[in-house]
């Protein structure tokens, strides 16, 4: 019999991290190894959130620990020294090949997989499938997704849809039947920890898409004035991602925004705090893809600031899509109680059904997990 393949997680954001979370989990929990690869996309928090989820460090640091790549520029310098080290040194990195998984749509996704591609893996793309066949919206994430599907062999969908968007690709497909995503939120809930210093009533803020962000107008005079209209009627938590508290500043807002009545503004937070925090909210604003699913299983109402989505859950049920629509707007905000529902939560744990998956092709024996 051929000795088992490594397995090797590639991740480089916080979204990635948390829905990898559950994977390398049950991994562990199986008594499969792997090596822990990090990009180095997103810096605020990783260490953190590999504690909350109780997971070991990286095993390698793609560019080491510097600064978030929270700016046009500083992104384009870590996406030019990502690339250079994976360009340079991927047999360095992977010198004996193996089961390299990628998550989603990022930057780091499409680095993770050309990494295995350079090194000789067998690349399975996690949450692939996802299009919204419009390459300038959602962008980068289209592209992104269009390049991994390219340079992967095997395909962890979250369910059917996903699945029959890449038949035009040879790859294996296996429908997880959710997001693993899922499996993260319900880990957050098996803690029953109550959000600390927040009372209800109250709605949470957050904004962090780049065409959110560095589009001055919209940013400003919709956005922003929109959470203000909010936070007069009912308090509003704004949770901050860096890249959005730079954006207050840089814009002139950070003081007016401070000051707003009812308006306040949070750090951001641990996973499990973040989840108990959104669980008790009248409704969430967002623009986050990550937010809209976990706000689904939730069945929490969410306004989603955004043009289009590639995401299905919650459309029609919880989540309206804003398209930045006054009417669709104010529609919301009058009848959001209607939006309330019963949590999508599905009877499978997608987590185990992947690391099935990942055991088979790596030649690794695994007893099903629960």
């Amino acid at each position: 019999m051929s000795e088992p393949w490594p397995i090797y997680v590639v991740f480089g954001t916080r979204a990635q991290l948390i829905k990898m979370a559950p994977v390398m989990r049950q991994l562990s929990r199986r008594g499969i190894s792997y090596s822990l690869i990090y990009t180095g996309q997103h810096r605020e928090s990783i260490s953190e959130l590999l504690e909350e989820f109780d997971l070991p460090g990286p095993d390698v640091n793609m560019v080491g620990w510097r600064q978030e790549a929270e700016t046009k520029g500083g992104f384009a310098r870590w996406l030019v020294s990502a690339g250079w080290a994976i360009l340079t040194g991927a047999r360095t990195v992977i010198p004996r090949p193996g089961v390299l998984l990628t998550h989603g749509d990022t930057a780091s996704t499409v680095l993770g997989a050309l990494l295995g591609r350079l090194s000789g893996c067998t690349v399975m793309h996690v949450e692939a499938g996802l299009r919204s066949f419009n390459i300038w919206n959602p962008f980068p994430e289209e592209l992104c997704r269009l390049l991994t599907f390219y340079l992967s062999d095997h395909y962890l969908c979250p369910d059917g849809a996903a699945a029959a968007n890449l038949s035009n690709y040879s790859g294996r497909k296996v429908v997880l039947g959710s997001n693993t995503l899922y499996d993260s939120v319900r880990f957050a809930l098996e803690q029953e920890r109550e959000p600390s210093g927040f009372s209800p009533p109250y709605v949470v803020a957050s904004i962090h898409r780049y065409e959110n962000v560095f589009d001055r107008h919209r940013f400003e005079d919709v956005i922003m004035r929109k959470l203000r209209d909010i936070a007069r009627r009912i308090p509003v938590v704004f949770v901050l991602h860096p890249v959005t508290r730079r954006a207050l500043m840089s814009y002139g807002l950070w003081e007016g925004m401070k000051a707003a009545q009812g308006l306040r503004l949070c750090d951001r937070m641990g996973y499990v705090d973040f989840i108990n925090l959104i669980r008790k909210a009248d409704f969430v604003i967002t623009d986050g893809g990550s937010n809209q699913e976990e706000l689904s299983y939730l069945g929490v109402p969410c306004l989603l600031f955004r043009e289009a989505t590639e995401r299905r859950e919650g459309l029609g049920r919880n989540v309206v899509l804003s398209e930045f629509d006054e009417a669709e707007m104010d529609d919301f905000l009058e009848n959001y109680e209607s939006f309330a529902v019963r949590g999508a939560r599905p009877t499978v744990s997608p987590s185990c059904r992947a690391v099935d998956a990942i055991a088979a092709v790596a030649g690794r024996a695994s007893p099903g997990g629960g």
